[in-house]
């Protein structure tokens, strides 16, 4: 079955992301990415894949608070499968937890 693939990159959101308590107290930065395979005959107007829910859904978690990297990854990873995706990689980042690298992150993948 061939599919298509959709690319989210670096949606950027403030939460509250971590365990520690000053990540509980303060938001920070949090970069989201998605890579979305869709069934290739989900391509006409009224049955592709609306990423626009996707989005929308992330973005809701702004100014929210979750513990870890790995439930926040799970919960957007269900939620694109929940719509109809046949699989589906969610990244997160935080990008401004250590000065001496780019980002630490969490990926998850499946269907």
């Amino acid at each position: 079955m061939s599919s298509y693939r959709i690319v989210l990159e670096d949606l950027e959101i403030r939460m509250y992301l971590g365990i520690h308590d000053f990540e509980k107290t303060t938001p920070q930065r949090v970069l989201i990415c998605a890579e979305i395979d869709v069934d290739s005959r989900s391509c006409g107007k009224d049955d592709i894949f609306d990423y626009d829910r996707v989005v929308d859904f992330i973005r809701a978690f702004s100014m929210q608070f979750i513990e870890t990297q790995e439930d926040l990854v799970a919960r957007i990873h269900d939620h694109i499968l929940s719509l109809g995706a046949l699989s589906a990689t969610v990244y997160s980042r935080k990008p401004d937890v250590f000065r001496d690298c780019k980002s630490i992150g969490v990926s998850y993948r499946g269907n």
